[in-house]
């Protein structure tokens, strides 16, 4: 009988660590910057954001849910945050720093 309360004891203690697990954010990570620097020109262009060439990244932080927020400035003058979700597939959400700020939600390249 104490096998399977073990069981349930491991999956109960391994559980939290999972559910606060960004793997997309994780990726990036452990990129270098000019790695992560032409991931981001691919997501962005691939996105349709006006993005010529990603020069220029910056970790702001996380938040609660330990959602990850990016940004990437762009050779053009753009610049943008990107919200990495703390789900299993790495959703996202795209803002343009310009409109972050407009709406007094905070600025583009300083920490959280």
């Amino acid at each position: 009988m104490r096998k399977p309360l073990i069981t349930i004891i491991l999956i109960w203690i391994a559980t939290p660590a999972a559910v606060f697990a960004n793997p997309a954010h994780e990726q990036l990570m452990r990129m270098s910057g000019s790695e992560r620097n032409a991931t981001l020109t691919t997501f962005l262009k691939s996105s349709g954001e006006k993005c010529d060439s990603v020069t220029r990244n910056f970790f702001q932080g996380k938040d609660k849910r330990g959602n990850a927020f990016w940004n990437a400035g762009c050779r053009n003058g753009q610049s943008f945050v990107i919200q990495v979700n703390n789900d299993s597939v790495g959703s996202t959400r795209i803002m343009s720093c310009a409109l972050l700020k407009a709406v007094n939600a905070g600025e583009c390249f300083k920490k959280l």
